[in-house]
């Protein structure tokens, strides 16, 4: 009698793509005429049985939260999050998590990272927790403090890059970093072409190319000294404490996002063989397996290809500026770390920890367009997981947050959006790389910069050393619409008029 799955299955086979391949065989060996117990020794050698599925915990592991709720809204977003989180935290490999005072749900299923959440792993790498915005992070340039803010912008918005795909033929920047010797990593194979284009480019959203001054004072030098960042202090000293600032804010663009496809594929493929009730979000890689480490070399890569990123807009609207820089920060906040055998992943969360040197992280920390951006030493406060917030997040959802500057049809009032956003941003040099505002991205969009950054404070998450305070901002805003775009929602507005109308004239 032919053998059959259910025979693999009683033997200690397990169901899945596996038993497949391990059928097949089987059958192979059965056709030579091979005694049946030596069919399954054979197997057994081919495709050693593997131990039962492992299964989510029946009870999720510990929760911090370094967030406080005063409001309604607050409090349902609160719970929004932790919900989420929650969810994250049944998964097996998954040994504790944090929610951080930005949290706010960054929408898709069951156990996705909400923003401001970050866990800690055992020996796994989890796709869905740094999500496809790989490595978004944050980079400042400190330099002499003596140009206008207008000419800086019109520099500035001549040299970045925004919105949908690279940069033109012809217009593409040149990098060593292009030519590491990664391309036959699987997770990267046939993306040196991506890494190319998407390089010079800061995509669209919530990343920005913000123009600030600050202005140092002493104590806060002492502290920076005292960390052990004897560069930025001398220069502190020598520069009577002030400086311009260039921040810029993105992630790796549609390079990592390729990368987490490949990863979150991988991922899924190896807990449908090996586990059982994981959901998308959550599925992972283990570390210690050569798909793992292959995975952890690629992320390890696209860290070295956005901080180059950041790094290359930088220079090129230093040369414009005839400039140079004298001391340069950056840090991650979308992305996994290793510290000793725990992977730490965060969504939106600045690593607060200490490097190599013992010293406390330097971090940036962007509360909204027309506010200061925090440069904070962190405080390695291990109740929550050593991380801060990366921004004050928002509240509800960009959809919800437009809802009442909509008129009956549907449609956003541009004289409207351009007397908010004149009051929000009042005195600042604001620009839209696509044309039109985001008003999404304005500081309505995002949760009170003053309680935020209170609550760093409060939860001893981190210090504040320094204020950059905002003169002018890029984003991408909102790209022309499309002609067909534009015809079909005319004609939509057109039917809703027309039916406005019979309505009243039936009424009367």
């Amino acid at each position: 009698m032919e053998i059959k799955a259910r025979d693999l299955i009683a033997a200690g086979w397990l169901e899945g793509r596996r038993l497949g391949s391990v059928l097949r065989r089987a059958r192979e060996l059965d056709a030579t005429g091979l005694d049946r117990a030596l069919v399954f020794a054979q197997l057994e050698q081919e495709f050693p049985m593997l131990p039962p599925p492992i299964a989510p915990r029946a009870v999720a592991a510990p929760l911090a939260e370094a967030v406080e709720a005063d409001t309604a809204e607050e409090t349902d977003n609160v719970a929004k999050s932790r919900a989420r989180i929650q969810e994250l935290l049944h998964v097996p490999v998954v040994q504790r998590g944090v929610l951080m005072p930005d949290t706010c749900p960054a929408g898709g299923g069951t156990a996705t990272i909400p923003v401001g959440g970050a866990i800690a792993v055992e020996n796994a790498i989890i796709p869905g927790a740094h999500s496809a915005d790989i490595c978004c992070s944050m980079f400042a340039t400190f330099f002499d403090a003596n140009h206008p803010i207008g000419e800086m912008m019109d520099h500035l918005q001549k040299i970045t890059h925004f919105g949908a795909g690279g940069r033109p033929r012809g217009k593409q920047f040149a990098s060593a970093v292009l030519d590491e010797p990664v391309w036959d990593n699987p997770f990267l194979s046939g993306l040196r072409s991506r890494a190319q284009d998407f390089l010079g480019t800061q995509g669209d959203g919530n990343h920005f190319a913000y123009v600030g001054h600050i202005q140092f004072a002493e104590e806060q030098r002492v502290a920076i000294e005292a960390a052990g960042y004897t560069e930025l202090a001398e220069w502190i000293t020598r520069r009577d404490g002030k400086f311009s600032v260039l921040v810029t804010h993105h992630g790796s663009r549609g390079l990592g996002a390729d990368l987490y496809k490949r990863g979150q594929i991988a991922a899924r493929r190896w807990c449908d063989e090996n586990a059982q009730g994981i959901p998308d979000a959550a599925v992972w890689l283990p570390a210690d397996t050569d798909e793992g480490r292959a995975y952890w070399d690629a992320l390890q890569y696209i860290g070295r290809w956005t901080r180059e990123n950041h790094a290359q807009i930088h220079a090129a609207f230093l040369s414009r500026l005839g400039q140079r820089a004298l001391v340069q920060i950056g840090n991650e906040h979308n992305f996994v770390w290793k510290r000793g055998d725990v992977f730490f992943h965060g969504k939106g969360a600045t690593p607060a920890w200490r490097d190599e040197q013992g010293r406390p992280l330097l971090g940036l920390i962007p509360l909204n367009m027309a506010r200061e951006i925090l440069l904070v030493l962190g405080s390695d406060n291990t109740d929550y997981l050593s991380f801060c917030p990366h921004g004050a997040g928002r509240n509800m959802s960009r959809s919800a947050m437009m809802r009442p500057y909509k008129d009956a049809d549907g449609e956003l009032d541009p004289a409207r959006i351009q007397q908010v956003l004149a009051e929000t941003t009042a005195g600042l040099d604001i620009r839209w790389y696509g044309g039109a505002p985001d008003l999404s991205e304005s500081p309505l969009g995002y949760k009170d910069a003053t309680k935020v950054k209170a609550q760093i404070a409060r939860f001893g998450l981190a210090t504040v050393v320094g204020e950059i305070q905002p003169q002018g901002c890029i984003m991408a805003g909102e790209a022309p619409e499309p002609h067909w775009q534009r015809a079909r929602r005319e004609k939509r507005a057109a039917h809703k008029s027309e039916r406005r109308e019979g309505l009243a004239e039936t009424q009367q």
